[in-house]
């Protein structure tokens, strides 16, 4: 396979744009464009984040943003075949091994076959005894004509005056109070430059997605919060109010983990 790198800087060059101008373009750092030109993709973000910088580099100098995505994909399986290759070769698989887990899949189907047979039965017993349910309360409902007519109030030839209350009314009882709030961890982010941001609260995704100069964001979460951030220096941010030290410098990829057990580590 041809390298990567090495073309993508060929057609950069080819256009007269440096990494700088590109950067600026395309809101990503110089730091990570220089590492996909020397085919470090290590120092990319990993996933969808790659694979985005790849495609937006790829448009901004001309070629094919999907394939030159498919070929990084490529490129990257290639280097995980070699690193796993590096580590040693397969041990050999004996008749002892195959026959083993030969019955291995036995047993996992076996088991298929009972969990599938005891849902069909418990499925049938519920359905059996909802049936007998309905019969039971369909045979205690009293038929609809034994029901008694309502019986007319009686009529009076004089109008027989109300009492006043003995007592006062009640006053109306006070507004209950409202509950205290959660303590929950909170955080505030400040974008000084455009980047890439993923955030998770709780194990839940929030966002991701491209920020651009000025945007803001608040967090909050009862146990801990999740930041990806493409360009660590590009962010400022607090944690309950207070200041919290940068997360990284200019141009690097940062992944941060903050609980209410540890935020005192990223305070100022």
């Amino acid at each position: 396979m041809d390298d990567l790198g090495a073309r993508l800087k060929r057609a950069r060059e080819s256009q007269g744009a440096t990494l700088r101008e590109v950067a600026t373009r395309t809101k990503i750092s110089v730091a990570a464009l220089e590492a996909l030109e020397r085919n470090d993709f290590s120092r990319l973000p990993g996933g969808i984040f790659g694979r985005a910088f790849v495609r937006a580099y790829a448009l901004e100098i001309g070629l094919d943003p999907e394939a030159t995505v498919l070929e990084f994909q490529q490129r990257l399986e290639e280097l995980e075949r070699e690193a796993a290759a590096r580590v040693g070769a397969r041990p050999e698989v004996t008749a002892d091994d195959r026959e083993f887990l030969e019955r291995q899949r036995r047993a996992v189907r076996i088991l298929r076959i009972v969990a599938i047979v005891l849902a069909i039965g418990g499925v049938s017993l519920l359905a059996w005894q909802l049936h007998k349910f309905f019969e039971r309360r369909d045979a205690a409902a009293p038929p609809a004509d034994t029901v008694p007519a309502p019986v007319p109030p009686p009529t009076s030839s004089a109008a027989t005056p109300i009492a006043p209350p003995s007592a006062p009314l009640a006053a109306p009882a006070a507004p209950a109070t409202p509950a205290a709030a959660t303590d929950k961890l909170t955080i505030e982010l400040e974008v000084t430059e455009d980047c890439w941001i993923y955030a998770a609260t709780d194990g839940t995704r929030v966002f991701s997605q491209l920020f651009r100069t000025g945007d803001r964001r608040r967090l909050e979460a009862d146990r801990e919060i999740l930041l990806d951030v493409g360009n660590a220096g590009a962010v400022k941010w607090t944690i309950d109010g207070r200041p919290a030290k940068p997360l990284g410098r200019t141009g690097v990829h940062q992944r941060t983990r903050i609980s209410k057990a540890n935020k005192a580590e990223f305070l100022q």
